[in-house]
Protein backbone atom coordinates (compact mmCIF):
# COMPACT_ATOMS: atom_id res chain seq x y z
CA UNK A 1 0.00 0.00 0.00
CA UNK A 2 1.83 3.75 -1.12
CA UNK A 3 1.97 6.17 1.72
CA UNK A 4 -0.08 8.39 -0.29
CA UNK A 5 -2.94 6.32 -0.58
CA UNK A 6 -5.75 7.12 2.37
CA UNK A 7 -4.30 5.01 4.19
CA UNK A 8 -0.91 6.87 4.76
CA UNK A 9 0.79 9.19 6.86
CA UNK A 10 -0.40 11.93 5.51
CA UNK A 11 -4.41 11.71 6.12
CA UNK A 12 -3.31 10.19 9.52
CA UNK A 13 -1.71 13.08 10.40
CA UNK A 14 -4.80 15.22 8.93
CA UNK A 15 -6.88 13.90 11.83
CA UNK A 16 -4.73 15.35 14.11
CA UNK A 17 -3.54 18.98 12.29
CA UNK A 18 -6.98 19.64 11.45
CA UNK A 19 -8.44 19.17 14.41
CA UNK A 20 -10.70 22.37 14.52
CA UNK A 21 -11.95 21.96 10.71
CA UNK A 22 -12.88 18.49 11.50
CA UNK A 23 -14.86 19.39 14.89
CA UNK A 24 -16.85 21.37 12.84
CA UNK A 25 -18.21 19.13 10.64
CA UNK A 26 -18.33 16.24 13.27
CA UNK A 27 -20.78 19.03 14.46
CA UNK A 28 -22.68 19.73 11.89
CA UNK A 29 -23.23 16.11 10.83
CA UNK A 30 -24.41 15.20 14.11
CA UNK A 31 -26.55 17.89 13.96
CA UNK A 32 -28.31 17.00 10.69
CA UNK A 33 -28.16 13.50 12.15
CA UNK A 34 -30.30 14.57 15.34
CA UNK A 35 -32.51 16.48 12.82
CA UNK A 36 -33.93 13.06 11.55
CA UNK A 37 -35.96 12.73 14.55
CA UNK A 38 -36.68 15.95 15.12
CA UNK A 39 -38.42 15.83 11.43
CA UNK A 40 -40.20 12.51 12.29
CA UNK A 41 -41.36 12.65 15.74
CA UNK A 42 -44.48 15.18 14.95
CA UNK A 43 -45.31 13.42 11.90
CA UNK A 44 -45.02 9.73 14.06
CA UNK A 45 -46.94 10.78 17.08
CA UNK A 46 -49.72 12.09 14.28
CA UNK A 47 -49.62 9.17 12.26
CA UNK A 48 -49.73 6.86 15.02
CA UNK A 49 -52.66 8.57 17.56
CA UNK A 50 -52.17 6.20 20.49
CA UNK A 51 -50.15 6.39 23.72
CA UNK A 52 -49.13 2.52 23.61
CA UNK A 53 -48.09 2.76 19.92
CA UNK A 54 -45.84 5.83 20.50
CA UNK A 55 -44.29 4.05 23.42
CA UNK A 56 -43.44 1.31 21.02
CA UNK A 57 -41.62 3.31 18.75
CA UNK A 58 -39.89 5.21 21.12
CA UNK A 59 -38.30 2.57 23.06
CA UNK A 60 -37.31 0.52 19.82
CA UNK A 61 -35.88 3.60 18.57
CA UNK A 62 -34.32 4.73 21.53
CA UNK A 63 -32.79 0.98 21.65
CA UNK A 64 -30.67 1.63 18.41
CA UNK A 65 -29.78 5.08 19.68
CA UNK A 66 -28.29 4.73 22.84
CA UNK A 67 -26.99 1.41 21.72
CA UNK A 68 -25.26 3.07 18.42
CA UNK A 69 -23.81 5.93 20.26
CA UNK A 70 -22.17 3.87 23.44
CA UNK A 71 -20.97 1.06 21.34
CA UNK A 72 -18.80 3.68 19.99
CA UNK A 73 -16.93 3.64 23.66
CA UNK A 74 -15.13 0.23 23.01
CA UNK A 75 -14.02 -1.16 19.75
CA UNK A 76 -14.12 2.06 17.59
CA UNK A 77 -12.03 2.97 19.54
CA UNK A 78 -9.28 0.53 19.99
CA UNK A 79 -9.53 0.51 16.00
CA UNK A 80 -8.12 4.19 15.89
CA UNK A 81 -5.51 3.78 18.26
CA UNK A 82 -4.57 0.50 16.24
CA UNK A 83 -4.35 2.87 13.20
CA UNK A 84 -1.71 5.11 14.66
CA UNK A 85 0.73 2.60 15.96
CA UNK A 86 3.78 1.72 13.63
CA UNK A 87 1.87 -0.58 10.84
CA UNK A 88 -1.53 -0.51 12.35
CA UNK A 89 -3.37 -0.15 9.44
CA UNK A 90 -3.81 -3.61 8.61
CA UNK A 91 -4.64 -4.02 12.52
CA UNK A 92 -7.16 -1.68 12.43
CA UNK A 93 -8.60 -3.19 9.61
CA UNK A 94 -8.65 -6.67 11.06
CA UNK A 95 -10.43 -5.43 14.49
CA UNK A 96 -13.02 -3.51 12.06
CA UNK A 97 -13.82 -7.12 10.61
CA UNK A 98 -13.84 -8.36 13.94
CA UNK A 99 -16.42 -5.66 15.12
CA UNK A 100 -18.47 -5.54 11.85
CA UNK A 101 -19.39 -9.63 12.25
CA UNK A 102 -19.32 -9.67 15.56
CA UNK A 103 -21.86 -6.85 16.05
CA UNK A 104 -24.27 -8.69 13.22
CA UNK A 105 -24.22 -11.71 14.84
CA UNK A 106 -24.81 -10.31 18.72
CA UNK A 107 -27.95 -8.22 16.87
CA UNK A 108 -29.06 -11.70 15.15
CA UNK A 109 -28.60 -13.48 18.38
CA UNK A 110 -29.88 -11.19 20.43
CA UNK A 111 -33.49 -11.19 18.17
CA UNK A 112 -33.15 -14.75 18.44
CA UNK A 113 -33.00 -14.54 21.66
CA UNK A 114 -35.81 -12.10 22.74
CA UNK A 115 -37.85 -14.45 20.27
CA UNK A 116 -37.48 -17.78 22.32
CA UNK A 117 -38.09 -15.71 25.55
CA UNK A 118 -41.57 -14.18 24.43
CA UNK A 119 -42.27 -16.93 22.81
CA UNK A 120 -42.69 -15.43 19.78
CA UNK A 121 -45.28 -13.30 21.09
CA UNK A 122 -42.85 -10.31 21.88
CA UNK A 123 -42.73 -6.61 20.25
CA UNK A 124 -41.95 -7.05 16.65
CA UNK A 125 -39.78 -3.51 16.46
CA UNK A 126 -37.63 -4.66 19.73
CA UNK A 127 -36.43 -7.33 17.69
CA UNK A 128 -36.30 -5.45 14.18
CA UNK A 129 -34.36 -3.30 16.42
CA UNK A 130 -31.46 -5.01 18.01
CA UNK A 131 -30.89 -6.47 14.16
CA UNK A 132 -30.46 -3.08 13.42
CA UNK A 133 -27.85 -2.68 16.29
CA UNK A 134 -25.88 -5.35 14.70
CA UNK A 135 -25.94 -4.06 11.27
CA UNK A 136 -24.89 -0.58 12.87
CA UNK A 137 -21.79 -1.65 14.28
CA UNK A 138 -20.74 -2.11 10.25
CA UNK A 139 -21.32 1.51 10.04
CA UNK A 140 -19.08 2.60 13.35
CA UNK A 141 -16.49 0.16 12.25
CA UNK A 142 -16.27 2.34 8.82
CA UNK A 143 -16.46 5.57 11.11
CA UNK A 144 -13.43 4.79 13.12
CA UNK A 145 -11.39 3.62 9.96
CA UNK A 146 -12.55 7.23 8.52
CA UNK A 147 -11.63 9.07 11.63
CA UNK A 148 -8.24 8.39 11.39
CA UNK A 149 -8.08 9.15 8.54
CA UNK A 150 -8.92 12.32 8.69
CA UNK A 151 -11.82 12.23 6.38
CA UNK A 152 -14.81 13.83 8.05
CA UNK A 153 -16.98 14.31 4.85
CA UNK A 154 -17.31 10.41 4.30
CA UNK A 155 -17.98 10.02 8.15
CA UNK A 156 -20.88 12.45 8.14
CA UNK A 157 -22.11 10.70 4.75
CA UNK A 158 -22.58 7.21 6.23
CA UNK A 159 -24.22 9.44 9.63
CA UNK A 160 -26.62 10.55 7.29
CA UNK A 161 -27.45 7.66 5.64
CA UNK A 162 -28.04 5.77 9.20
CA UNK A 163 -29.84 7.73 10.80
CA UNK A 164 -31.45 10.96 8.93
CA UNK A 165 -32.18 8.85 5.68
CA UNK A 166 -33.26 5.27 7.95
CA UNK A 167 -36.07 8.00 10.13
CA UNK A 168 -37.19 9.36 7.01
CA UNK A 169 -37.49 5.65 5.51
CA UNK A 170 -39.77 4.48 8.51
CA UNK A 171 -41.97 7.82 8.06
CA UNK A 172 -42.53 6.74 4.88
CA UNK A 173 -43.08 3.13 5.28
CA UNK A 174 -45.62 4.36 7.84
CA UNK A 175 -47.44 6.81 4.82
CA UNK A 176 -47.56 3.55 2.29
CA UNK A 177 -48.13 0.68 4.65
CA UNK A 178 -49.85 1.55 7.61
CA UNK A 179 -49.34 3.15 10.74
CA UNK A 180 -47.55 1.12 12.88
CA UNK A 181 -44.85 0.77 15.24
CA UNK A 182 -43.58 -2.43 13.45
CA UNK A 183 -44.11 -0.88 9.80
CA UNK A 184 -41.88 2.12 10.48
CA UNK A 185 -38.91 -0.26 12.55
CA UNK A 186 -39.36 -2.23 9.42
CA UNK A 187 -38.81 0.94 7.02
CA UNK A 188 -36.42 2.19 9.03
CA UNK A 189 -34.49 -1.47 9.31
CA UNK A 190 -34.18 -1.04 5.01
CA UNK A 191 -32.29 2.12 5.03
CA UNK A 192 -29.69 0.52 7.92
CA UNK A 193 -28.99 -2.42 6.06
CA UNK A 194 -28.04 0.08 2.63
CA UNK A 195 -26.08 1.98 5.56
CA UNK A 196 -24.40 -1.12 6.39
CA UNK A 197 -23.23 -2.04 3.22
CA UNK A 198 -22.44 1.02 2.26
CA UNK A 199 -19.54 1.30 5.19
CA UNK A 200 -18.90 -2.20 4.20
CA UNK A 201 -17.16 -0.67 0.58
CA UNK A 202 -15.87 2.74 2.04
CA UNK A 203 -14.26 1.13 5.16
CA UNK A 204 -12.78 -1.63 3.35
CA UNK A 205 -12.44 -3.89 6.75
CA UNK A 206 -10.16 -6.92 6.85
CA UNK A 207 -11.20 -10.45 7.94
CA UNK A 208 -10.66 -10.90 12.00
CA UNK A 209 -7.31 -13.21 11.65
CA UNK A 210 -5.99 -11.47 8.48
CA UNK A 211 -3.50 -9.70 11.37
CA UNK A 212 -1.83 -11.92 14.20
CA UNK A 213 -2.54 -10.48 17.21
CA UNK A 214 -5.69 -8.16 15.91
CA UNK A 215 -8.59 -11.11 17.76
CA UNK A 216 -6.45 -11.17 20.43
CA UNK A 217 -6.17 -7.07 21.06
CA UNK A 218 -9.79 -6.70 20.20
CA UNK A 219 -11.43 -9.38 22.78
CA UNK A 220 -9.02 -7.80 25.58
CA UNK A 221 -10.16 -4.43 24.50
CA UNK A 222 -13.66 -5.50 23.95
CA UNK A 223 -14.53 -7.59 26.84
CA UNK A 224 -14.49 -5.33 29.71
CA UNK A 225 -15.93 -3.03 27.49
CA UNK A 226 -18.93 -5.21 27.35
CA UNK A 227 -20.44 -4.69 31.33
CA UNK A 228 -19.37 -0.93 30.85
CA UNK A 229 -21.54 -0.26 27.63
CA UNK A 230 -24.22 -2.16 28.89
CA UNK A 231 -24.60 -0.34 32.50
CA UNK A 232 -23.42 3.04 30.55
CA UNK A 233 -26.70 2.44 28.31
CA UNK A 234 -29.29 1.91 31.46
CA UNK A 235 -27.24 5.22 32.66
CA UNK A 236 -28.29 6.68 29.75
CA UNK A 237 -31.71 5.42 29.16
CA UNK A 238 -32.54 3.58 32.37
CA UNK A 239 -34.92 6.36 33.59
CA UNK A 240 -37.73 5.78 30.99
CA UNK A 241 -37.71 2.10 31.78
CA UNK A 242 -37.62 2.76 35.51
CA UNK A 243 -40.63 5.03 35.51
CA UNK A 244 -42.38 2.71 33.29
CA UNK A 245 -42.17 0.11 36.23
CA UNK A 246 -42.55 2.51 39.10
CA UNK A 247 -44.68 5.36 37.75
CA UNK A 248 -48.41 5.69 36.51
CA UNK A 249 -48.94 4.38 33.01
CA UNK A 250 -47.87 7.32 30.74
CA UNK A 251 -45.43 8.65 32.68
CA UNK A 252 -42.62 7.16 31.49
CA UNK A 253 -44.49 7.51 27.61
CA UNK A 254 -44.17 11.68 28.47
CA UNK A 255 -40.38 11.75 29.84
CA UNK A 256 -39.36 9.81 26.13
CA UNK A 257 -41.23 13.43 24.43
CA UNK A 258 -38.31 15.28 26.21
CA UNK A 259 -35.93 12.60 25.86
CA UNK A 260 -34.29 13.51 22.57
CA UNK A 261 -32.69 16.44 24.97
CA UNK A 262 -30.48 14.00 26.40
CA UNK A 263 -30.04 11.80 23.72
CA UNK A 264 -28.81 14.86 21.37
CA UNK A 265 -26.90 15.96 24.06
CA UNK A 266 -24.33 13.14 23.88
CA UNK A 267 -24.81 12.51 20.53
CA UNK A 268 -23.55 15.99 19.62
CA UNK A 269 -20.46 15.48 22.23
CA UNK A 270 -20.29 12.08 20.91
CA UNK A 271 -19.73 13.95 17.40
CA UNK A 272 -16.90 16.26 18.54
CA UNK A 273 -14.84 13.57 20.16
CA UNK A 274 -14.61 12.06 16.77
CA UNK A 275 -12.08 15.59 16.65
CA UNK A 276 -10.78 15.10 19.85
CA UNK A 277 -9.76 10.56 20.19
CA UNK A 278 -7.19 11.33 17.43
CA UNK A 279 -5.87 14.58 18.90
CA UNK A 280 -5.17 12.57 22.65
CA UNK A 281 -4.06 9.12 21.14
CA UNK A 282 -1.75 10.50 18.35
CA UNK A 283 0.59 12.04 21.68
CA UNK A 284 2.37 11.10 24.75
CA UNK A 285 4.43 12.38 27.81
CA UNK A 286 4.30 16.10 27.90
CA UNK A 287 2.66 16.69 24.61
CA UNK A 288 0.01 14.77 25.66
CA UNK A 289 -0.46 17.30 29.21
CA UNK A 290 -0.27 20.51 26.54
CA UNK A 291 -3.10 18.29 24.09
CA UNK A 292 -5.41 17.74 26.81
CA UNK A 293 -5.37 21.10 28.40
CA UNK A 294 -6.28 22.48 25.10
CA UNK A 295 -9.16 19.56 24.57
CA UNK A 296 -10.33 19.84 28.07
CA UNK A 297 -10.83 23.61 27.05
CA UNK A 298 -12.69 23.39 23.85
CA UNK A 299 -14.98 20.55 25.52
CA UNK A 300 -15.42 22.63 28.71
CA UNK A 301 -17.00 25.28 26.50
CA UNK A 302 -18.62 23.41 23.78
CA UNK A 303 -20.68 21.45 26.84
CA UNK A 304 -21.83 24.92 27.85
CA UNK A 305 -22.81 25.59 24.33
CA UNK A 306 -24.65 23.41 24.06
CA UNK A 307 -26.05 23.44 27.53
CA UNK A 308 -27.02 27.07 26.43
CA UNK A 309 -28.81 26.22 22.90
CA UNK A 310 -30.55 23.24 23.80
CA UNK A 311 -32.39 24.40 27.29
CA UNK A 312 -33.08 27.58 25.35
CA UNK A 313 -34.73 25.53 22.91
CA UNK A 314 -36.71 23.36 25.58
CA UNK A 315 -39.60 25.60 26.16
CA UNK A 316 -40.30 25.91 22.50
CA UNK A 317 -39.39 22.26 21.48
CA UNK A 318 -42.25 21.10 23.80
CA UNK A 319 -44.87 22.99 22.32
CA UNK A 320 -43.85 21.95 19.13
CA UNK A 321 -43.00 18.23 19.82
CA UNK A 322 -45.05 17.59 22.82
CA UNK A 323 -48.34 18.68 22.74
CA UNK A 324 -47.81 21.83 24.54
CA UNK A 325 -47.47 19.74 27.86
CA UNK A 326 -46.18 22.75 30.11
CA UNK A 327 -45.09 20.63 32.99
CA UNK A 328 -42.40 18.73 30.51
CA UNK A 329 -40.23 22.16 30.06
CA UNK A 330 -38.11 22.12 33.38
CA UNK A 331 -37.69 18.66 32.76
CA UNK A 332 -36.26 19.31 29.13
CA UNK A 333 -34.48 22.38 30.52
CA UNK A 334 -32.40 19.69 32.72
CA UNK A 335 -31.27 17.35 30.60
CA UNK A 336 -28.71 19.14 28.79
CA UNK A 337 -26.78 19.43 32.13
CA UNK A 338 -25.43 15.98 31.40
CA UNK A 339 -23.04 17.34 29.06
CA UNK A 340 -21.12 18.67 31.53
CA UNK A 341 -20.24 15.51 33.25
CA UNK A 342 -20.01 13.77 29.82
CA UNK A 343 -17.18 15.80 28.18
CA UNK A 344 -15.42 14.57 31.68
CA UNK A 345 -15.78 10.97 30.84
CA UNK A 346 -15.11 11.13 27.29
CA UNK A 347 -11.72 12.62 27.59
CA UNK A 348 -10.75 10.58 30.97
CA UNK A 349 -11.78 7.41 29.21
CA UNK A 350 -9.82 8.40 25.95
CA UNK A 351 -6.41 8.37 27.76
CA UNK A 352 -7.65 4.78 29.44
CA UNK A 353 -8.27 3.42 26.06
CA UNK A 354 -4.72 4.99 24.52
CA UNK A 355 -2.80 3.23 27.53
CA UNK A 356 -4.51 -0.37 27.46
CA UNK A 357 -5.95 0.29 30.72
CA UNK A 358 -9.80 -0.53 29.65
CA UNK A 359 -10.32 -2.35 32.58
CA UNK A 360 -11.02 0.09 34.46
CA UNK A 361 -14.31 0.52 32.33
CA UNK A 362 -15.96 -2.87 33.75
CA UNK A 363 -15.49 -1.32 37.63
CA UNK A 364 -16.25 2.68 37.32
CA UNK A 365 -19.08 2.98 34.99
CA UNK A 366 -21.18 -0.38 36.86
CA UNK A 367 -20.60 1.32 39.87
CA UNK A 368 -21.93 4.45 38.97
CA UNK A 369 -24.89 2.99 37.38
CA UNK A 370 -26.08 1.48 40.91
CA UNK A 371 -25.53 4.90 42.86
CA UNK A 372 -27.44 6.80 39.86
CA UNK A 373 -29.82 3.82 40.10
CA UNK A 374 -30.68 4.22 44.06
CA UNK A 375 -30.59 8.23 43.45
CA UNK A 376 -33.37 7.64 40.96
CA UNK A 377 -35.63 5.39 42.53
CA UNK A 378 -37.59 7.94 45.00
CA UNK A 379 -38.44 10.55 42.48
CA UNK A 380 -39.09 7.88 39.29
CA UNK A 381 -41.54 5.89 42.05
CA UNK A 382 -43.22 9.04 43.07
CA UNK A 383 -43.79 10.19 39.28
CA UNK A 384 -41.53 13.32 39.99
CA UNK A 385 -39.68 13.99 36.07
CA UNK A 386 -37.98 16.79 37.58
CA UNK A 387 -36.48 14.97 40.09
CA UNK A 388 -35.36 12.26 38.05
CA UNK A 389 -33.88 14.50 35.13
CA UNK A 390 -31.97 15.99 38.04
CA UNK A 391 -30.57 13.05 39.03
CA UNK A 392 -29.65 11.98 35.73
CA UNK A 393 -27.41 15.03 35.18
CA UNK A 394 -26.08 14.41 38.85
CA UNK A 395 -25.18 10.33 37.80
CA UNK A 396 -23.45 11.80 34.42
CA UNK A 397 -21.21 14.23 36.69
CA UNK A 398 -20.34 11.16 39.15
CA UNK A 399 -19.41 9.69 35.64
CA UNK A 400 -17.24 12.31 34.74
CA UNK A 401 -15.66 12.78 38.47
CA UNK A 402 -14.59 9.19 38.74
CA UNK A 403 -13.05 8.64 35.35
CA UNK A 404 -11.33 11.93 36.42
CA UNK A 405 -10.07 10.51 39.57
CA UNK A 406 -8.89 7.26 37.61
CA UNK A 407 -7.36 9.14 34.62
CA UNK A 408 -6.20 12.41 36.08
CA UNK A 409 -2.65 11.29 36.73
CA UNK A 410 -2.04 10.00 32.77
CA UNK A 411 -2.10 13.86 31.95
CA UNK A 412 -1.35 15.46 34.81
CA UNK A 413 -1.58 19.35 34.68
CA UNK A 414 -3.61 19.25 31.80
CA UNK A 415 -6.80 19.02 33.04
CA UNK A 416 -7.78 23.06 32.86
CA UNK A 417 -9.55 22.61 35.92
CA UNK A 418 -11.11 26.00 36.55
CA UNK A 419 -12.11 26.44 33.20
CA UNK A 420 -14.23 23.25 33.40
CA UNK A 421 -15.37 24.56 37.10
CA UNK A 422 -16.12 27.62 36.09
CA UNK A 423 -18.52 26.33 32.99
CA UNK A 424 -20.37 24.11 35.01
CA UNK A 425 -21.34 26.67 37.42
CA UNK A 426 -22.55 28.53 34.20
CA UNK A 427 -24.60 26.00 32.74
CA UNK A 428 -26.19 25.24 36.26
CA UNK A 429 -26.84 28.96 36.82
CA UNK A 430 -28.40 29.58 33.38
CA UNK A 431 -30.56 26.65 33.88
CA UNK A 432 -31.71 27.97 37.09
CA UNK A 433 -32.54 31.19 35.31
CA UNK A 434 -34.64 29.57 32.30
CA UNK A 435 -36.56 27.00 34.97
CA UNK A 436 -37.88 30.46 36.54
CA UNK A 437 -39.36 32.26 33.57
CA UNK A 438 -43.09 31.50 32.77
CA UNK A 439 -43.41 28.58 30.38
CA UNK A 440 -46.11 29.90 27.71
CA UNK A 441 -44.80 29.96 24.09
CA UNK A 442 -44.29 33.39 23.71
CA UNK A 443 -40.79 33.42 26.32
CA UNK A 444 -39.77 30.67 24.62
CA UNK A 445 -39.90 32.07 21.36
CA UNK A 446 -38.46 35.22 23.04
CA UNK A 447 -35.77 32.81 24.59
CA UNK A 448 -34.93 31.49 21.57
CA UNK A 449 -34.66 34.60 19.72
CA UNK A 450 -32.14 36.07 21.97
CA UNK A 451 -29.75 32.88 22.64
CA UNK A 452 -29.90 33.17 18.59
CA UNK A 453 -28.77 36.88 18.29
CA UNK A 454 -26.39 36.24 21.15
CA UNK A 455 -24.91 32.99 19.45
CA UNK A 456 -24.61 34.99 16.20
CA UNK A 457 -22.99 38.43 17.55
CA UNK A 458 -20.50 35.78 19.41
CA UNK A 459 -19.43 34.24 16.34
CA UNK A 460 -18.92 37.43 14.42
CA UNK A 461 -17.13 38.87 17.02
CA UNK A 462 -14.98 35.42 16.84
CA UNK A 463 -14.65 35.64 13.13
CA UNK A 464 -13.63 39.39 13.69
CA UNK A 465 -10.97 38.58 15.73
CA UNK A 466 -9.16 35.94 13.79
CA UNK A 467 -9.55 37.69 10.50
CA UNK A 468 -6.06 38.41 8.62
CA UNK A 469 -5.02 41.59 10.07
CA UNK A 470 -6.78 42.15 12.98
CA UNK A 471 -4.65 42.67 16.49
CA UNK A 472 -4.66 38.91 17.65
CA UNK A 473 -3.53 37.75 14.20
CA UNK A 474 -0.58 39.94 13.66
CA UNK A 475 2.53 38.09 14.87
CA UNK A 476 4.94 40.20 17.27
CA UNK A 477 8.21 40.76 15.90
CA UNK A 478 11.28 39.01 17.30
CA UNK A 479 13.74 41.33 19.47
CA UNK A 480 17.46 41.66 17.16
CA UNK A 481 18.85 43.07 20.72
Amino acid sequence: MSKTAPDGGPAAAGAVSNTGRNSLLYLAGALMQGLGIFIVQPFALHLLNSDGKWQELYLSVSLIQVGVVLASAGLPLAITKAWFEPGGQAKARAISGFLTIGGLLLGLAGAGTYGLVTGGNGTASFAIALVAMGLQASVLAAQAILRAQGRPLMFVALSLCSSMAAYVGGLLAMLLFGAEAVVFMAGYGVLVFLSAILSLLVGRPAMPLSHKGALREAIAVGAPVLPHTGALMLLTQGAPFLLAALAANGISGDYGKVQVFILGTITLLGALNNAWVPALMSVRGQDRVARMRSTMTTASLAGLAIVVVAAAGANLVVHLMAGGKESLIPVAQLMPLAAMGYVLYLNASTLLFADNATWWLSVVTPAVLLVSAAVAFWPASTGNLVGVAVSSAGSFLLLGVAYFAVARKRAAGGWAPGIYVACCIAAVGYTVVLMLLPTNLTTGLITVASVAVAVLGGAALWRARLRPGSARMKPERASVD
